[in-house]
């Protein structure tokens, strides 16, 4: 066991299908947090950082890039704000392992908010004419709890403000 960050350092990971928003409330939860906070997308390094036509390597590739990382901003005393899909296969054993070994707080959240609400989340945002609702659907999941944690579920009526005012407390009320 490789223990990492220290008692005052605090990750948070934010799971959940695209388009749910994730990364609308990952970015607004670092500007509330202040201070030394590290942002990681997953998009970030799985679309802009990798480039490999096999998309399974890919996502595993990523997961290894996205906890390293994490655990170097943790080491560095910053907080870490991780937000992506985080499909199972590839995130529940290296988040098991770095939840087990983080010395400070951490918290997960997963959207599930739903197809229908997915789809009009997406038409909504930038990549709505570019991405296809075909494959919005597709590679929608749905509810994927993680099989060694309870993570706090996150519905479709919870607004942005709301969630990161939750997120904000929880972090406060751990670390008291």
């Amino acid at each position: 066991m490789t223990l990492v960050g220290n008692a005052s350092t605090r990750l948070v990971i934010i799971r959940g299908d695209a388009a749910s928003g994730k990364t609308t409330a990952s970015v607004e939860l670092r500007t509330r947090l202040g201070g030394r906070v590290a942002l990681i997308h997953q998009d970030q390094v799985r679309r802009e950082m990798l480039q490999n036509g096999d998309r399974l390597q890919r996502s595993h590739d990523a997961s290894v890039l996205i906890v390293s990382m994490a655990r170097q901003a943790l080491d560095l005393g910053y907080d870490v704000v991780l937000d992506g899909i985080f499909n199972l296969r590839d995130y529940s054993e290296p988040f098991e392992l770095l939840y087990a070994e983080h010395l400070g707080v951490t918290r997960i959240y997963q959207f599930d908010v739903g197809l229908d609400e997915t789809l009009r989340r997406h038409a909504a945002r930038p990549l709505g004419s570019v991405v296809l609702e075909s494959k919005i659907r597709e590679w929608y999941d749905g509810w994927q709890p993680l099989p060694w944690h309870q993570e706090t579920r996150v519905g479709a009526e919870v607004t942005t403000d709301e969630l990161v005012t939750l997120i904000v407390k929880d972090l406060d009320l751990t670390a008291g």
